[in-house]
């Protein structure tokens, strides 16, 4: 994919560390001759949610794998994604596919094995009634999570999304902005899943034709989201770490990113962090200068503010260069696709 390429990185959250809970974020990609791809899926952060981790990882290895079958048949077919009647039934089709292949999952999972006491026993007492709801055969539910995704192919490029977390594309002249409409059903510790019977009608799309493809997309669970106090600071992580992915270049990039992330979920949300994305290496570089002048008025804007009111400090330090999130309350994030909130607390 000439000067595409792709990156994701997951890294546990505080809390969950504390608590001594696996991480519930996956995330994936790949870049090959055809296309450019990339994933996040965060599983529902709860104690009644037995199986998050398993869910979320099913969730964009099913994505990659039904995008890639999306792309080969659409290259077999007279399809005009330019046609946008033609180009929502196919993404519909898609979504479908998808949301098909992550049940048959998580069910040949359950077949193969069941509900141990063990995991039965995780859930607090208070909240019985998820154990009912497994052992009554909806078990599905213990496998919920969100997923995000992007793509790029040399003529276009789309991205899709159910449940929270950011999709945030950065543009030629700088411009940081969410291309897939917010769902405004994920609000608070509520969020749609991939678990839910409507999951088939929840998602979200964005389509790029060729002219229009940003020349970098991120993609980010709600732990990041979370760790920022507006959205502006949100896009100045994003800005910042667009730079440092064109300064040092990939591997470099991640390194510091994977270096960075503990210090964000530790410092901002206390959730799992992942971040993801696809990149035009080419057209970032030339954005050097559009990027570091933004940052300049941002760290401006910042000096303005009074220390206790900073939430982001844009650094110039050669080792991390990412923009730190600002310090805030260790409560962990709890996601509830149907508007029960089962384990939230503050610490």
């Amino acid at each position: 994919m000439k000067s595409y390429s792709s990156f994701s990185y997951s890294c546990i959250g505080e809390n969950h560390i504390k608590k001594g809970i696996v991480c519930q974020d996956s995330s994936l990609n790949v870049t090959n001759s055809r296309y450019s791809f990339a994933a996040t899926a965060d599983g529902h952060g709860s104690l009644c949610y037995l199986r998050t981790d398993r869910g979320s990882e099913y969730a964009v290895d099913c994505a990659q794998s039904c995008v890639d079958e999306f792309l080969r048949n659409l290259k077999d077919t007279d399809a005009d994604l330019n046609n946008e009647d033609e180009r929502d039934e196919l993404f519909f089709q898609l979504w479908k596919s998808i949301v098909s292949r992550w049940h048959s999952n998580a069910e040949e999972d359950f077949r193969f094995e069941p509900f141990s006491q063990e995991e039965l026993d995780r859930i607090p007492e208070q909240f019985d009634y998820y154990r009912e709801r497994y052992l009554s055969g909806r078990y599905i539910e213990a496998y919920g999570t969100t997923l995000a995704f992007a793509v790029v192919t040399e003529d276009f490029a789309f991205c899709a999304q159910i449940g929270d977390g950011s999709c945030v594309a950065i543009n030629e002249d700088g411009e940081v902005y969410e291309p897939i409409p917010k769902d405004p059903r994920c609000h608070d510790n509520v969020t749609t899943s991939m678990c839910q019977e409507d999951a088939a009608f929840s998602a979200r799309f964005v389509y790029f034709p060729k002219d229009n493809i940003p020349p970098v997309i991120f993609l980010g669970t709600d732990g990041i989201e979370n760790s920022y106090w507006s959205e502006n600071q949100l896009f100045g992580f994003y800005r910042g770490l667009a730079l440092t992915f064109s300064e040092n270049g990939q591997d470099e990039a991640v390194r510091q990113l994977a270096m960075f992330l503990p210090e964000m979920t530790r410092r901002g949300s206390g959730d799992d962090v992942t971040c993801a994305g696809v990149i035009d290496y080419d057209r970032l570089k030339n954005m050097e200068e559009i990027l570091k002048a933004a940052i300049c008025e941002a760290e401006e804007e910042m000096n303005e503010l009074s220390d206790k009111d900073a939430a982001i400090v844009v650094t110039k330090d050669e080792e991390a260069p990412i923009s730190a999130p600002p310090t805030g309350s260790d409560s962990i994030e709890v996601e509830s696709f149907d508007g029960e909130d089962p384990e939230s607390e503050a610490e």
